[in-house]
């Protein structure tokens, strides 16, 4: 695989540009804000298009380039990782889920109102009907974010960055990127996120394959958005 000026030119885009545009204009504004129903349906649909534009443009920079969608990881059919990949992937979502449920807890207590913005859980759906609209929202961001920050930017780092260390920074670049597109969730949120995307690096670099990954990461928003739904709709 080699690189090409549509290469650096999508990295500047998505890695660089559009994060910190994120982080420095919109995200701050939405970590503070009130969600109702109608926001919250707003955000996950502006998100599911958002996330499918730039997964459409990097595609598009794969395959004008002329490169085999295996490469990224799309390779057919898909077979079910063993040994480690698949017991960390199962710890991980168990992880999960406590984690999820340990950080509602202080809204269940009432140490914190989800409404008046004092949790960067606010946008979580609490009922049925938010639920079904931010299903739509896991998958997406299961698919176009794997596809994006595993698949796309792994392999362009793994060919810019030929070294002794091309692994691990392939790994770990696009990871702190990724964690860091999530900052409007909290320091806690950009750490635990973080350490998931170096997580399902490694697993990628060993399985060649992203449909595992896109099946966990497309689960666990599902279960975590399943657990808010059920502890706050009392609230």
């Amino acid at each position: 695989m080699d690189l090409h000026w549509s290469d650096h030119l999508l990295f500047i885009l998505i890695g660089i540009v559009i994060p910190l545009k994120a982080v420095l204009g919109t995200q701050p504004e939405i970590a503070k804000m009130r969600f109702n129903t109608k926001m919250k349906i707003q955000l996950y649909w502006g998100n599911n298009a958002y996330l499918w534009g730039i997964a459409a443009l990097t595609a598009a920079v794969w395959w004008g380039n002329d490169r085999p969608w295996h490469l990224i990881g799309l390779d057919w059919p898909f077979f079910m990782p063993k040994g480690w990949p698949l017991i960390t992937l199962l710890l991980f979502v168990i992880v999960y889920i406590g984690d999820t449920i340990r950080e509602i807890k202080p809204i269940l207590n009432g140490e914190e109102d989800i409404e008046k913005g004092d949790n960067a859980l606010g946008f979580l759906p609490q009922t049925g009907y938010e639920y079904f609209h931010y299903i739509f929202l896991a998958l997406t961001a299961g698919i176009c974010e794997e596809f994006i920050f595993r698949g796309y930017f792994i392999r362009y780092f793994q060919v810019l960055l030929d070294t002794e260390h091309t692994y691990t920074l392939a790994i770990l670049l696009p990871a702190l990127i990724f964690g860091f597109v999530h900052f409007y969730q909290g320091w806690q949120a950009v750490v635990k996120i973080t350490a998931m995307a170096i997580m399902f690096g490694f697993i990628f670099i060993y399985t060649d394959s992203l449909w595992m990954l896109i099946f966990v990461h497309t689960a666990v928003d599902l279960i975590g958005g399943a657990i808010a739904w059920q502890l706050l709709r009392e609230e």
